[in-house]
């Protein structure tokens, strides 16, 4: 880096420089961000997929299990606050332990981190904030007799 501040030959090589440094620096850390965001979605969906299949052989997502499923999205880095969880049919999740959904019926489990990534400032703010949401949608089908 040195070579570029002595050089006197007024070829502008240090013009370039600071013209070209500060794009590649955001490219990288687009990377970064890029793979980050893709690593939560990821994250996400394995914890959700964990209780989803308990709830699957349950016919339901009882208190203890939704509770399980909240405490490891909150260690995970997710903020109580922001996240919403849908359950369907709502009797899957209706808090009440004693009902449940019978056999061959389908379960679907949604959960939305309702607060952008930061790769949402990366883009400049392009789009709408809510594409940059953290969520995954699963469903599978209970075996509850």
């Amino acid at each position: 880096m040195f070579k570029y501040f002595k050089n006197e030959n007024g070829d502008g090589s240090i013009l370039g420089f600071i013209i070209v440094a500060p794009i590649l620096l955001w490219f990288f850390v687009y990377i970064i961000f890029g793979g980050a965001f893709l690593l939560e979605i990821s994250q996400m969906n394995t914890v959700v997929n964990k209780t989803l299949d308990i709830a699957l052989v349950e016919g339901q997502y009882t208190t203890n299990l939704r509770q399980t499923l909240e405490d490891e999205l909150v260690a995970s880095g997710c903020d109580i606050s922001n996240l919403e969880i849908t359950i369907n049919p709502s009797i899957a999740g209706d808090g009440n332990n004693a009902t449940y959904v019978e056999r061959g019926e389908m379960i679907e489990v949604i959960v939305l981190n309702k607060k952008p990534h930061p790769f949402y400032n990366i883009n400049f703010k392009a789009g709408d904030e809510s594409k940059y949401y953290i969520g995954v949608q699963i469903q599978g089908m209970s075996e509850k007799w």
